[in-house]
């Protein structure tokens, strides 16, 4: 026996989503006898927009709205934050309609769209300063992990320079900024530090003492590398399958932002 027209009411759902307890606030049509509820497609849309949105507050991430929000604040289209990004117009577009973005992901869209970021710098040195003795307290490190000498009397950074490039760009990648502030450019024998000519001798002669000491994110960065690519050749041959190598023009600086693209770690 029907209990007349249900009535639309607002109500707050205790549910858990990930593992993690949410309350959250739902349109439903509810039945005024029995109390049951019921809900059209689109509110249950709505309703998954809630979970997500409410899932990322409790777990510290920009919600849709914020992204939405700080991206017309910064004049940008999602097709222009997508390429800053390094992702598909589609991930910006799902991420704005409640699909939940990564970590990573979270803080690169923080620092793109955070009030005093300005999208035209920092893409080539990955949001932090120039320092040789980071890059050679970083090298001592990758030596001291994988038992192979990088910085030998006479090269060029045939192998460092890759190991160097993956640390700045996972660093990039996990944490919103590099290691060491180095810019690359895409040449023929990978990715290599910009004027590394010029760097080669200061580097090593640098002190590393003098580095800022490296954060303990970081520290797992170099040692996850170190362990993935425990010979030299084994990093050139990696980056040198990396798309985003092989899609930058020879000669070309590679964006950080690319980081995100990146398959080989």
């Amino acid at each position: 026996m029907g209990h007349g027209p249900m009535k639309l009411q607002h109500l707050k759902k205790a549910i858990t989503f990930r593992d993690v307890d949410l309350t959250v606030d739902v349109t439903a049509h509810v039945c005024p006898v029995c109390n049951t509820t019921a809900s059209d497609i689109k509110s249950t849309g709505h309703v998954q927009r809630q979970i997500a949105d409410a899932y990322r507050r409790k777990m510290n991430l920009l919600t849709s709205d914020e992204i939405r929000t700080l991206r017309k604040a910064k004049n940008l289209a999602q097709e222009a934050l997508a390429d800053l990004l390094g992702v598909g117009v589609a991930s910006i577009e799902r991420w704005e309609l409640g699909n939940i973005q990564s970590n990573s992901m979270d803080k690169l869209l923080r620092t793109f769209l955070g009030g005093n970021y300005d999208c035209s710098m920092d893409v080539y040195t990955g949001n932090r300063s120039f320092s040789m003795p980071r890059i050679k307290l970083i090298a001592l490190q990758f030596e001291s992990i994988t038992g192979k000498r990088l910085l030998l009397k006479g090269d060029k950074f045939l192998f460092l320079s890759k190991y160097l490039w993956y640390a700045d760009m996972d660093a990039f990648r996990d944490l919103a900024h590099g290691m060491t502030g180095a810019s690359y450019a895409a040449l023929p024998n990978g990715p290599q530090l910009n004027n590394y000519k010029d760097l080669v001798s200061e580097i090593k002669d640098s002190d590393e003492s003098s580095a800022e000491p490296l954060s303990k994110e970081e520290l797992l960065i170099i040692q996850s590398i170190a362990e993935k690519f425990p010979n030299e050749q084994q990093v050139y041959n990696a980056a040198h399958r990396e798309v985003i190598f092989q899609e930058a023009p020879t000669g070309t600086m590679i964006s950080y932002t690319l980081a995100a693209r990146l398959t080989e770690i």
